[in-house]
């Protein structure tokens, strides 16, 4: 009997060590992709610049899958969570430009949209935050100490503020009628959220406090809106006029820098960690525009376009390294994911990724995620 109960144990120790063994280890440095036409994230290894892993979104419903397209993913910046916006079985229409014109199961009806948030120890979804149908959530961004969401609801015209350690609404704050809010982000003090307000052509500056909004006019259609590490500059994308509104905390002033005759319609950007440089995505294609295929290096204390960086076709999402060497694009029309190198302001690689891949955000072993 001993023997047996000596051979069992010699054999389970075996499995363990093999299963330790086997298993794969966590890349140092990952990054999601929000793989909007085909409702799934992508994770690329950022060392071995490959796809690992892809999340599919979708859910079982009604005997058959209900897609959740994703238009935005977001590392929380203490690094435990990712963040999605995920819209129920979307189909997207690109001449509304981000709008949700068509939906898979009808509108009647209509499941609601999601938060979703994913373990990146393990890639897989710990939860769906529901809120209601035919929203358009577009962006979602976490304050520093990664305590609050906010999410954005195009359609609606909605801020959503979410206790993301429990994952319950806290409260729903109203934008301007008819502004459609769209990008967002949090300042590095986390008591400012920063909201482009696309059909309102302006910013709106939400007190993470008091949960107030105010508004500023800009000259354009905001698509999305940024703010340095140091706080310096709060800046927003503008389609339309092919500009990048430059709003500096010490004047008070806001700046115009046109990115010039090549540009076809500006989307996302992002601020390099030494709050020197901003890369933008030139995208176009919306509205019966051409589709563009530039990254603009914008110089702030030049307050100008240094550099054209050639990328894939439709440049979208952006994000830029910890350690600033790294800039990753995402390309909607040719589905790849760009790198590009600061030291040469080149693309290096393209990594395909799939249809339609729109935000894009950076997970890190030790340093927790992009803000």
């Amino acid at each position: 009997m001993k023997k047996v109960i000596i051979v069992v144990l010699i054999v389970i120790a075996i499995v363990a060590v093999i299963a330790v063994t086997s298993r794969k280890p966590t890349p140092n440095e990952k990054i999601y992709v929000a793989v909007e036409g085909e409702g799934k994230i992508a994770v690329v290894d950022a060392e071995k610049r490959a796809v690992i892993k892809t999340i599919d979104l979708g859910v079982t419903h009604e005997g058959g899958l209900l897609a959740f397209m994703p238009h935005n993913v977001q590392v929380a910046p203490d690094g435990k969570t990712v963040w999605v916006t995920a819209n129920a079985g979307m189909h997207q229409d690109h001449g509304a430009f981000l709008i949700n014109r068509a939906r898979a199961n009808g509108g009647e009806g209509a499941e609601p949209d999601q938060v979703i948030v994913i373990d990146p120890g393990t890639d897989f979804i710990i939860n769906r935050i529901e809120l209601s149908p035919g929203l358009h959530l577009a962006h979602v961004a976490l304050t520093p100490d990664s305590a609050t969401a906010y999410v954005t609801a195009q359609t609606e015209g909605a801020i959503y503020k979410i206790d993301a350690k429990t994952y319950k609404v806290l409260k729903k704050i109203e934008a301007p009628k008819g502004s459609e809010p769209h990008g967002l982000r949090i300042d590095p003090r986390g008591q400012t959220a920063y909201i482009a307000l696309l059909k309102g052509k302006g910013i709106g500056f939400l007190d993470t406090i008091f949960d107030t909004l105010a508004v500023g006019n800009l000259k354009g259609q905001a698509v999305q809106v940024g703010v340095t590490p140091n706080g310096a500059f709060t800046f927003a994308s503008l389609y339309d006029t092919k500009e990048l509104a430059l709003f500096s905390a010490e004047s008070k002033l806001v700046k115009y820098i046109e990115l010039g005759e090549s540009a076809k319609g500006p989307i996302q950007m992002y601020p390099t960690p030494d709050s020197k440089f901003i890369y933008l995505a030139d995208q176009g294609y919306y509205f019966g525009k051409p589709a563009g295929s530039l990254v603009y290096k914008i110089d702030l204390d030049a307050v100008s376009v240094v550099k054209e960086i050639k990328a894939g076709q439709g440049p979208h999402g952006v994000v830029v390294s910890k350690d600033g060497k790294f800039v990753y694009v995402t390309n909607l029309l040719s589905g790849d994911l760009s790198i590009i190198d600061t030291s040469t302001d080149m693309e290096i690689a393209k990594i395909p990724v799939g249809i339609e891949p729109n935000g894009v955000s950076i997970w890190s072993k030790t340093n927790g995620g992009t803000p």
